[in-house]
């Protein structure tokens, strides 16, 4: 049975939050309009305000910030009397229960279906719990009373009494029926001196138990408090503009609702269905908009907690975006893109798909930070500039077939990438796939020149090929521990720290490599090498790599020895 506030609530922010309320506030329920009233003017209307009060542990804070909205002090009798001496005086024995077990003996006095959750276990974790049990507690039988009310004789005849542990000792008196009747977890309005004159105060001065509800300024992630005073989910603030669920805006802290009718507002976009035009609202940086063609047709369809918009556009190709319940885009299709221009969807970070099929050329920033993309198609893909789809946590598998070239930080931080196909890679930056802590095999066939930090930090990397590389540049697959034998047969010049911490190779043949700088191999002691071409070495090399170096020398002159005299002897 809900009262006429937790309909409200559960009509304006879902049933979640209803139960939530019903828990938290049993005695501001007692009045009926007050609560209702009281989240209607501190919340704007929204389905998820439950789930993001819960996944950031804010319900104590929730709490108290409701109960500051009300005066719920009252003038106390003070009564030099225990509160075990006051509940006799009506006819109850107390007893404050220190175990589960000293709580199950009070489940016998419940009907089955009316038992109370806290015998389901763990409630002293969070509360201090109390049982009060009428004297004639045996002759109040629960078949006497066909139409339960909350006050009457059974219902008040066993009732529990607990505080909450979180420091405000918010304070429940439960009823017998339970959830037979209306707001159970509120009996006698929790108001301990409706059972007796004095109760709260003998609770203060011999259990040390004072309600109190402290004041602090509430705040959720993602929620901004607008000029009506109520807090807003937003999904990106951008030059202190708020871009909200449900099409509103907030600027300079002013709301505002857009004609659904007209716009649909996705992400920091605007589309308008009236003129046919998708713009970015304020002046936020991003490409996206200016990477489409002009559109002829919208189409916006609604699917549960989805939408899908499609837009054809007056050259007959087609972009197909889809929006999860916020309005946020998470997923992207379209054969009309084939070139993006730098910082293209720059503040999401929400896109989980996307597929563009004739995309030839990206510019820096594209997709960095996204934490949920799983799936990416670009197979006419050619060139990218600086950090594309860096630091990314879900992607597993990349299949760029025509890619050439890349600038820096290409799919750096990549931590769950396993797969990796760039058959025609020609040309990369500084920290090409640096960090990435799955990968395990690599083929480049057509690699020909690679930037500083080229996989450094890839700890788990086992296999490596690239059979035309000519040019590394500083720091080559520095710090990785798990290659074994490596053999770069075209290699023609190596920067500083090559290889270095590379404390498990085993086997590297260099034979066409003649010159090597400083910390060449640094941090390795177990490494053959085979550099029958070497030429020049730097000064800065430890004489461990010194002396394997000479070794290599000697055993390449008796190589060339042995030679010349089975020559000769012939």
């Amino acid at each position: 049975m809900l009262n006429k506030d937790l309909e409200i609530i559960k009509k304006k922010y879902g049933e979640n939050m209803m139960k939530l309320c019903r828990e938290l506030f049993p005695s501001i329920l007692e009045e009926e309009g007050v609560l209702s009233k009281i989240i209607l003017s501190n919340f704007y209307p929204n389905h998820n305000l439950y789930d993001d009060i819960i996944d950031n542990k804010l319900e104590n804070n929730f709490k108290n910030y409701i109960y500051n909205m009300i005066d719920v002090s009252k003038k106390q009798e003070k009564i030099n009397k225990t509160p075990e001496e006051l509940f006799e005086e009506k006819g109850y024995i107390l007893k404050e229960c220190l175990t589960k077990d000293e709580i199950r003996e009070y489940k016998k006095y419940y009907k089955k279906e009316e038992e109370l959750c806290t015998f389901r276990g763990n409630r002293l974790n969070s509360c201090r719990v109390f049982f009060a049990v009428k004297k004639d507690v045996s002759d109040i039988k629960r078949e006497d009373f066909k139409e339960p009310k909350r006050q009457d004789l059974y219902g008040t005849s066993v009732i529990s009494i607990q505080f909450t542990k979180d420091g405000t000792n918010t304070l429940s008196i439960k009823n017998r029926y339970n959830h037979s009747v209306v707001n159970p977890d509120a009996t006698f309005s929790n108001n301990l001196d409706n059972i007796k004159e004095g109760l709260t105060y003998a609770f203060e001065k011999y259990y040390g138990i004072i309600q109190k509800y402290k004041s602090n300024n509430f705040e959720i992630p993602n929620y901004v408090r607008a000029n009506d005073g109520k807090l807003y989910k937003y999904n990106y603030e951008i030059n202190n503009i708020y871009y909200c669920p449900n099409n509103i805006l907030i600027e300079n802290f002013r709301p505002r609702q857009l004609e659904k009718e007209k716009y649909v507002l996705m992400d920091y976009y605007l589309l308008d269905l009236v003129n046919k035009t998708l713009k970015r609202y304020g002046r936020s940086k991003d490409s996206f908009i200016d990477s489409l063609s002009l559109v002829d047709k919208i189409e916006v369809i609604n699917n549960h907690d989805k939408k899908t918009v499609k837009l054809l556009h007056k050259n007959k190709n087609e972009t197909i975006i889809v929006l999860d319940k916020y309005n946020r885009i998470i997923g992207l299709a379209s054969n009309d893109i084939e070139k993006i221009e730098d910082d293209f969807l720059f503040h999401n970070r929400v896109l989980k798909c996307i597929e563009l099929p004739n995309l030839e050329k990206v510019g820096m920033n594209f997709l960095d930070y996204n934490k949920d993309l799983t799936e990416i198609s670009f197979p006419s893909l050619k060139e990218v500039d600086s950090r594309f789809i860096s630091y990314n946590s879900n992607i597993s598998k990349l299949n760029l077939p025509n890619l050439t070239k890349t600038g820096s930080c290409f799919l750096e931080s990549n931590e769950k990438l396993e797969e990796l196909n760039l058959p025609s890679l020609r040309y990369t930056g500084n920290d090409f796939l640096r960090k990435n802590r799955i990968i395990n095999k690599v083929y480049m066939p057509n690699l020909f020149m690679v930037g500083n930090d080229f996989l450094a930090c890839n700890k788990t990397l086992k296999e490596l090929s690239l059979p035309l590389l000519e040019y590394a540049d500083e720091s080559f697959l520095c710090y990785n521990n798990g290659i074994r034998k490596l053999e770069l047969p075209v290699l023609k010049e190596a920067g500083k720290f090559f290889l270095m911490g590379n404390g498990n190779l085993l086997k590297l043949n260099l034979p066409v490599l003649k010159e090597i700088k400083d910390y060449f191999l640094a941090y390795n002691s177990k490494v053959i090498l085979n550099m029958p071409n070497l030429r020049i070495i730097s000064d800065k090399q430890s004489s461990h790599i010194k002396f394997m170096i000479y070794c290599n020398k000697m055993c390449n002159y008796a190589r060339k020895t042995s030679k010349i005299r089975k020559l000769v002897k012939k």
